[in-house]
Formats: C-alpha cells, structure tokens, sequence
C-alpha cells in the first residue's frame, strides 16, 4: 500500500510491543526475495578494526546468507586513524575473480553484488562490468550500491573521482543505492536539509535508476538529530523512518553504514518486507552500537553482538512519512 506523506515532527518512537514486529512482518513481501542468498561484496578490507567487507561479512553471514568477499583494498586498519599499511588491490583483479567464478559455472548462483569502498575510480570500472556479468548469469540478480564517498573532516579518505564514478556511472546500474545525507545530496545535486528534503532527493536518484534508496544517516536532516541515529528508505511511493537512541561515544566507531547496508541487504533477499528489513537494521544495529559502547571500545563489538545481529532484543517502530 501507498503511505501518505507527513512531516509531523514527533516521529521518534521507541517500541519493545509485539505488535510494532508484527506489523512489519506481516507486510506484503518484497520483489527481492530468494531462499539461502549469496552475496558477492566487493568492499574494502582491514586487518584489524571493523571497516568495509571487515564490518559487513560477519553480520551477513550471521543472518545466513552466503558471502563471497572481493576487497578492494587490503589495509592494516581503516583510514580514520590517521595512518596505515596496505595497498589497493590491482584493478583489474575484480574482474578476474569474478571470470574466475564464473568459469567454475558457480556465477549464476549469485542473488546479489554489494559494493562500497573502492581503492581508485578505476576499480569502479570494473565493478560495473561484474554487475553486468553476474546479471547475464542470473537475470534476477541485483546491485547494492552502497556509494562511499569520503568523509575528509573524520580522516575517511578516497582516491579521486570515486565520487564522480558513483553519480555517474554506478547510480545508474543500482537497483538498491544506500547513502547517507552527505553522499545523498551529492548524487541528487543537492543539499537536503531535512527528513522532507531527503525524500525527495532519494526521489531524483530513483529517476536515475534504483527502485530503493536506504539513507543509512540523516544526521542533521533528522527530525531529532541530537538524540536519535535516524535512517529513511525511499520507493517511489513510500518513505519509511526509523530512529534509535544516540550513544555515547569519545569517538564514534567507524564501519557502521557497511554494517547497516550489508544487513538491510540481505531481509531483503530473504523476503524481508521493506518495513521489516528496515525495522531488523535499525535493531541489529542498535544492538551492535550498545554493545561497542558498553565495551568502551572504538571498533565495532560484532561478534559479542552477534546474537543482537541475529534476533535483535529492541524493537524500533517505523514511520511514514
């Protein structure tokens, strides 16, 4: 059903009912589905820490999708320490993996490509190209495109004209685009300012090519921006809001958008209704922040919240808007 538009401002409940779960459940399945997925996530990787295929091979796995791990970089950490080891991997590598599999007549067995940091503009290249075979394998195959873009005041740093590579290139072969409100109001060309205003710029990406566009922060966009971690999942005509509580933290763990995007992913290809897809993330998510922050810890706590990954203990209510 079509949800109608509201910009009531008090949309930040926090629901532990068994009736909040079960209304997402009971939603109409999405056109995603499969059974057992496999997920092909070409993303960064890091030695130690949580970032990139480090954050979102565990989490997937632990919902039960299959993962086959591609990284674009191999480094001894993520970049907002300032400092680190590792190189990129050669570009043309991505796709010689990809033929590699696709010789052991093993690529149509992939449901899904998940993409996120990439070590040159070059590497996009052939992600695109990957895309297109893992589609000529399997025609219901879909692409992820989680656009990561740099965030140079927080030392997360990418090479040049990965940004451009994205709206130019990427935008358009994604079925599933997951941005947060930086990234959102480069693609669109724009700078949204609100929850209204991150609509309809996920709106403009959809004309552009994906059916779904996961805003995985609003930040300052929100409705509540210093108290709640908000995400928006835009169709073309439902817009769905969830918010949980912000933690505290001395320095914010990094790895959290590769967290959510591999998680909202895979309800998805598990026949996951949109609102339950999105009501699990926010869950697995909290669960995953709450046990980093109990920890005392930088990087993200998935395996001592990996039960949270699975069977999240709190439940967030979704919005319309």
């Amino acid at each position: 059903p079509t949800l109608d538009l509201s910009t009531t401002p008090d949309m930040r409940r926090l629901s532990t009912s068994a009736a909040s779960a079960a209304a997402a459940a009971s939603a109409p399945k999405n056109k995603f589905s499969t059974t057992i997925p496999s997920v092909l996530s070409i993303q960064s990787h890091v030695v130690y820490g949580a970032a990139g295929n480090s954050s979102a091979v565990f989490p997937m796995r632990r919902l039960g999708a299959n993962v086959w791990p591609l990284n674009t970089v191999q480094f001894s950490n993520h970049t907002q320490y300032g400092a680190w080891e590792g190189l990129p991997t050669p570009n043309e590598q991505i796709s010689l993996l990809v033929d590699g599999i696709a010789q052991r007549g093993q690529l149509g067995r992939c449901d899904a490509v998940l993409s996120g940091y990439l070590g040159s503009a070059e590497q996009g290249g052939h992600v695109v190209s990957v895309v297109e075979k893992v589609k000529q394998a399997n025609p219901k195959a879909i692409y992820c495109c989680d656009p990561v873009m740099g965030h140079p005041a927080k030392g997360c740093i990418v090479p040049d004209g990965v940004q451009d590579f994205f709206r130019e290139e990427a935008l358009k072969a994604a079925d599933l685009v997951c941005p947060n409100f930086l990234e959102l109001g480069y693609l669109s060309g724009g700078k949204p300012e609100t929850p209204g205003e991150c609509v309809e710029a996920a709106r403009e990406l959809i004309k552009q090519g994906p059916s779904l566009v996961l805003v995985k922060h609003l930040a300052t966009a929100g409705f509540e921006p210093s108290r709640s971690f908000e995400m928006l999942l835009v169709s073309e005509k439902e817009a769905l809001h969830v918010a949980t509580p912000l933690l505290p933290f001395d320095r914010a763990p990094t790895g959290t958008g590769d967290l959510t995007s591999g998680l909202f992913l895979v309800k998805l290809l598990q026949g996951t209704s949109l609102a339950g897809a999105l009501q699990h993330t926010a869950g697995a998510y909290h669960g995953v922040m709450q046990a980093t922050s109990d920890a005392g810890e930088y990087e993200l706590q998935l395996v001592v919240a990996q039960e949270e990954i699975a069977k999240p203990s709190v439940t967030f209510e979704i919005k319309s808007l």
